[in-house]
């Protein structure tokens, strides 16, 4: 847990409710936002700690020859096989919370930051955050955007989407809801919630 007594709220959704989309316009009024899976992806690549434990837990070919995580072939371990997309959730997950916590400490004049991330209330860490922002889109809707920006099938989507909350449970957790559903109005409804954020 961050020492910065700068509140942190947590921006969560389901696979193409449009997190990053929110999270770009949180920004452009200023507030900070810590992605959580580009820094997963970072830490993969970068920390010592992390790539010697992934290799131990999965092999060598977790690593390509120059050094860069072999994507595909730990995504085709690790989502094939519950246990193994377990402990690798456990071995990347408590790297990130570190990484997080120092960059929440290295905040400072702003009113709030956010923490950008899929999976935070399956992960149990509600308490850890001053709030929860959950972005919601109907699932045809997310299935649609999905499919056309990473190219998968309707049973690949399916697949994904079942590693997360389904949306009824992640809206009950909410404190603040954002509807990217694709007609309502997305940037009255983030500078209504930055107000009240920033208060």
């Amino acid at each position: 847990m961050s020492k910065n007594l700068i509140p942190q709220y947590c921006l969560t959704g389901n696979i193409g409710s449009g997190k990053t989309t929110v999270a770009r316009e949180f920004e452009r009024l200023g507030i900070p936002v810590y992605y959580a899976d580009a820094a997963a992806k970072r830490l993969m690549n970068n920390d010592k700690d992390l790539k010697s434990a992934l290799v131990a837990s999965f092999g060598e070919a977790s690593y390509r020859p120059d050094g860069q995580l072999n994507r595909p072939y730990l995504a085709k371990v690790a989502f094939t096989d519950e246990s193994a997309l377990a402990k690798l959730n456990g071995l990347v997950h408590p790297a990130v919370h570190r990484d997080a916590s120092a960059w929440q400490d290295g905040q400072k004049d702003v009113p709030y930051t956010l923490y950008e991330a899929a999976i935070t209330l399956e992960l149990g860490r509600r308490d850890d955050f001053a709030g929860i922002i959950v972005v919601h889109a109907p699932v045809a809707e997310r299935q649609r955007r999905v499919q056309l920006r990473d190219g998968v099938t309707a049973e690949q989507f399916t697949d994904r989407a079942s590693k997360q909350w389904p949306d009824d449970k992640k809206l009950a957790a909410a404190d603040y809801v954002v509807r990217n559903t694709g007609s309502d109005l997305l940037f009255p409804q983030i500078l209504h919630l930055h107000g009240r954020l920033a208060h």
